[in-house]
């Protein structure tokens, strides 16, 4: 039995009527005709009483209608579950973020997939830091706000916005009083640097490397693996490090002080996803993010303030 023979069969059975059926069909009565008898005698018995002037049903054409709009029900519906999720309609997306994406980027993003895409199911995840690259590559997200640099072979990155960093610093320390910081007022002092698995280059960035004309600063044997625990190292007084302006948002401690940085090359917010990448709407998404970034008059770079 095959599917198309059910359907014209549920045509006659609705229309009980032959010729209408066929039209209904766009088939030819003859070969409408021969598929039904050929389905009734794969089932072992007429499904039709026909005449010169009538088709009704027989109880096994009775009971085989009631399954078949049922199995081509089901067969429908699953067919539209494929194609929306073949066309990024449905399902659920995975966006992993390193630290908190801004408000004024994800909410309208959000809203914006929730309205194009109502059936597709958004998740954030909360990425640590050596997930930088191995979240993405690992598919445990489909896109991922990161901040730069990132180079890797198997990404593609696109930056998004940009804001200044800020120094991180324990409250009790010397300079937490000060109104700005510059690279040069931060020499001898001890960092508070990423695990190993996370790229030297990204590392460098934080750690003002190039702002020092080569020289990296001292590091504290203690390392942060999540963002929470960074942070904590920073409270307790074991170093001080950089980070973008939007850490001073969303972790205002009372043990930290947040030091706006200038003399340094802002950070760059960006969105990365596999090369690769299944999921059909990362392309999309990236697209929609970039245009509620221009809206909100957010930049991919910023000059750099003496």
């Amino acid at each position: 039995m095959e599917l198309r023979q059910l359907r014209y069969f549920v045509a006659v059975a609705e229309e009980l009527h032959f010729s209408r059926a066929a039209g209904r069909l766009s088939l030819a009565q003859s070969a409408l005709s021969s598929q039904i008898r050929q389905l009734e005698r794969e089932l072992g018995g007429p499904l039709l009483v026909r005449s010169t002037r009538r088709v009704e049903l027989t109880p096994a054409g009775e009971s085989l209608l009631h399954d078949a709009r049922e199995i081509l029900a089901a067969t429908d519906d699953a067919l539209h579950r494929t194609r929306a999720l073949a066309r990024g309609e449905a399902g659920r997306l995975t966006i992993g973020s390193l630290g908190p994406p801004p408000g004024e980027l994800l909410a309208p993003l959000l809203t914006r997939l929730g309205s194009q895409h109502p059936d597709v199911r958004v998740e954030i995840r909360a990425f640590d830091f050596t997930d930088t690259v191995d979240g993405l590559l690992d598919r445990h997200a489909d896109l991922a706000f990161v901040y730069l640099p990132l180079h890797h072979p198997d990404l593609v990155v696109t930056p998004i916005a940009s804001e200044r960093r800020v120094v991180v610093l324990p409250r009790s320390h010397r300079l937490a009083r000060r109104k700005r910081l510059a690279p040069r007022d931060l020499r001898g002092e001890v960092f508070i640097t990423q695990p190993p698995e996370v790229p030297q280059e990204w590392r460098d960035f934080w750690l003002l490397v190039d702002e020092n004309d080569g020289h990296r600063p001292p590091i504290s044997p203690h390392i942060g693996d999540k963002l929470e625990d960074w942070l904590q190292l920073i409270a307790r007084g074991e170093g001080v490090d950089t980070a973008p302006a939007i850490i001073s948002r969303y972790y205002a401690w009372p043990e930290l002080s947040y030091i706006p940085l200038h003399d340094a090359a802002p950070a760059t917010l960006a969105l990365a996803r596999r090369r690769d990448a299944e999921h059909p709407l990362t392309e999309e998404v990236t697209a929609l993010t970039l245009d509620i970034a221009a809206q909100a008059g957010l930049r991919a770079s910023l000059p750099i303030e003496a």
